[in-house]
C-alpha cells in the first residue's frame, strides 16, 4: 500500500493488523521511507524508539481526526475520540505537511 502526500511524494506503508504487529510498531526499526498503518487503535506509544514521530488519527473512512507532530521517543500519546485507525511516519519525512483534520485521505 502507497500514500502519496500532498506535494507528491510516494511512500510506502505497511499494515500492523495484529497485536503483536500493533504493539512493535516501529519499535527497534531503523528511520526510513516509509510508515505504518496501525489498524483497530486509537493511541500510540514511541517507547524504545529511536526517532520522532509523525501520526495521522483516522476514522474508519480515513477521514483525518487528529494530527500529531513530532512526537518525541519514550512518549505515551492519549487515545483519540473518534480514531480507528493511527498512521505514523518518521518526522524527517514530513509527509504531513499541508494536511488539516477533517481531509480524508486515499491509499494506493
Amino acid at each position: 500500500m502507497h500514500f502519496i502526500t500532498s506535494i507528491g511524494k510516494d511512500i510506502p506503508v505497511y499494515i500492523a493488523d495484529t497485536f503483536k504487529k500493533r504493539f512493535l510498531g516501529l519499535m527497534g526499526k531503523k528511520e526510513g521511507v516509509y510508515g505504518l498503518l496501525l489498524l483497530k487503535c486509537n493511541f500510540i506509544h514511541t517507547l524504545f524508539m529511536r526517532y520522532q514521530l509523525d501520526a495521522l488519527y483516522l476514522d474508519e473512512n480515513d477521514n483525518i481526526v487528529a494530527i500529531k507532530r513530532c512526537i518525541k521517543p519514550f512518549s505515551i500519546v492519549p487515545p483519540v475520540r473518534g480514531a480507528v485507525k493511527v498512521l505514523e511516519f518518521p518526522s524527517s519525512l514530513q509527509a504531513l505537511a499541508f494536511l488539516s483534520t477533517g481531509t480524508q485521505i486515499k491509499f494506493y
